[in-house]
This record gives structure tokens, C-alpha cells and sequence, in this order.
């Protein structure tokens, strides 16, 4: 296999560290469940191990140091939640958060040195309802906004797509774009629930106008739909804007059965949106593409959808 289809992943018991408390759906077994499945992945799939924590620089590519701040000083002292809303956290989640969003780069770095072509994160807590000033949802750093700065800072790049499937809207991922001209943001999430944004008429602002792409999808709509949607709208969206480097938020939440959403996508939706990003990094990136771990709350849904993913990384 060369090495620009050679695909990576990256998980970690560490995760399980962030403790969200009894009954929350973002919870330590859901990613103990998915940690089981991806150890069965053949060995073809290159392992990266644990990995840096973020530096305090590096989180501030995307986020305000007053925020930063906060989620230091909140979790040490304790709390149960950040003071910014409904984020669940617990004495370890500031330093997981960290290690979590420096897994990425370093995925980045990975993939940019040519050493992989395609890697998956399968870290958390999540992060693309987290905006530069406010933790949101389940999500404490904006991980895939991170990286976006991190591409263009420390590896010299212009243009970078983010690609975000999730049953919900990444709200916090759009608003630290929404008037960048050179990252593409992309959203694929059922309309009307949380964080009920992501409107499609949302189209950008200023010099990030046509920047910003929102394609709300009905409640209990199959994958046919969204792939529909792809071919009229995302495909040719990333074709004008000729990505140097894709990455994409995967949540599973959007899968059949998921206690958080109504969607009703299969694994093969998430197969083929994989492929279908895949083609895309191939034809304008390089090949260059990371994606990290988002939604998904059945866990045997999430790991049967994620094992897809990562398959499908490498086709």
C-alpha cells in the first residue's frame, strides 16, 4: 500500500478519563465500546499512539485566552459543568481536552510529512458545537477549527475544507469561520434541533461570504438524501474551492437508531461519504485528510458506523 492511501488511527483509554457523569450520552463506555472495535481492525490500518497534549498557543488558534482560561480554572476547581452553558466535565477533562486536540496535530503532521495519506482520530470530548469564547453541547476545543488555523499557521497552507456530518449543526465551527475566505465549511445535520442553527440561507459574512454551506436534512431522511445533497451542492463546492487539505468532524449520531437524533443513515452512508471525501482530498489535497470523532451516542451503532469510516478511508 503506498503511502498516500495508507490510512492511520489513533484512540486511547486515556479518553475515557473525562468523566461527563451517570446517564450522559457522551460517556466513557460509548467510547470504550468503540475502542473495542477499532483494535479488530487489520493491520494494514497503522496505529498512532498516544500522542503530545495541545500546547496553550496552539488552542488559541481558535479560541479567545479568556475561554482557555476558564476551562483550566474550571476544572480545577472542580465543577461539574463549564460556567459557559451544558458542557459536563471532570478534574481530568481540561488535560483529556488537550491531549485530544494534540492527537489531531499531530495526525496533521503525519499526514503533511507524507508519511500517511488519511488519518482517524477517534478522540474525545468532542468539538464542533465549541466557539472561540464558549463551550457548547458535549464539546470543551474546537478540535477540526484547531487544526484548520494549525494548517495554515504552522504549514504554510491557503485553503482548507472542513467537511462536518453530525446529526447536529456544528454552530461553534461555523462561527469561528463565518467571515474567513479560506476555509470551507461544510454541514450536513438534521434541521430544527440543537444547536438549532445551521440554517441553509447561512451562506457566510463579509469576506467569508459563499464560505459557509449549510444543508439542513428532514427528520427520519435515509442516507439518500444527504448523498443526493452532495452531488448538487458539496461536490461542486469543493471543486470551486480546490481544497489543500480536508478535514472532516465524523459524528455518528446521524445513524439509525441513535438515541440523539432522528436520521436514519447506514453504515454504508457513512462508507460512502468517506469515499466520497476521500476522492476529493485525492484530486485536490494530495490526498491529505484527518478526520476526528464527533457524535454518536448508541454505542454499538457508533462503532459498527466508525469501523466503516475508517475502511472506507483507505478505498
Amino acid at each position: 500500500m503506498s503511502e498516500l492511501n495508507q490510512t492511520g488511527v489513533h484512540f486511547a483509554a486515556d479518553y475515557e478519563r473525562h468523566d461527563t457523569g451517570p446517564g450522559h450520552p457522551e460517556s466513557a463506555h460509548r467510547y470504550r465500546v468503540l475502542r473495542a472495535a477499532l483494535e479488530t481492525l487489520p493491520v494494514e490500518i497503522k496505529r498512532l499512539a498516544t500522542a503530545r497534549r495541545a500546547t496553550v498557543a496552539e488552542i488559541l488558534l481558535a479560541h479567545d485566552h479568556s475561554y482557555h482560561d476558564l476551562v483550566y480554572r474550571d476544572t480545577e476547581t472542580l465543577a461539574d459543568f463549564l460556567r459557559t452553558g451544558d458542557t459536563a466535565i471532570c478534574e481530568h477533562s481540561y488535560d483529556v481536552a488537550l491531549e485530544a486536540c494534540g492527537a489531531m496535530l499531530t495526525a496533521i503532521d503525519t499526514v503533511m510529512a507524507g508519511e500517511l495519506g488519511t488519518v482517524f482520530c477517534a478522540v474525545r470530548p468532542p468539538g464542533h458545537h465549541a466557539s472561540a469564547t464558549r463551550g457548547m453541547g458535549f464539546c470543551v476545543f474546537n478540535h477540526v477549527a484547531i487544526g484548520a488555523r494549525y494548517l495554515q499557521a504552522r504549514h504554510g497552507l491557503q485553503r482548507v475544507a472542513i467537511i462536518d456530518w453530525d446529526v447536529h449543526h456544528g454552530n461553534g465551527t461555523e462561527e469561528i469561520f463565518i467571515e474567513e475566505p479560506n476555509v470551507l465549511y461544510i454541514s450536513l445535520h438534521e434541521e430544527h434541533i440543537y444547536p438549532y442553527t445551521g440554517a441553509a440561507a447561512n451562506r457566510g459574512r463579509g469576506a467569508g461570504l459563499g464560505m459557509n454551506l449549510n444543508i439542513p436534512l428532514p427528520r427520519h431522511s435515509s442516507g439518500t438524501l444527504a448523498l443526493a445533497a452532495w452531488d448538487a451542492q458539496v461536490g461542486p463546492a469543493m471543486d470551486a474551492f480546490k481544497p489543500e487539505f480536508v478535514l472532516v468532524s465524523a459524528g455518528f449520531d446521524a445513524r439509525l437508531n441513535d438515541p440523539i437524533g432522528s436520521l436514519r443513515w447506514d453504515d454504508e452512508t457513512f462508507a460512502e461519504l468517506t469515499r466520497r471525501c476521500v476522492s476529493l482530498a485525492r484530486r485536490w489535497s494530495c490526498g491529505r485528510l484527518v478526520s476526528v470523532l464527533e457524535g454518536g451516542y448508541e454505542p454499538a451503532g457508533l462503532a459498527s458506523a466508525a469501523i466503516a469510516h475508517v475502511l472506507a478511508l483507505g478505498q
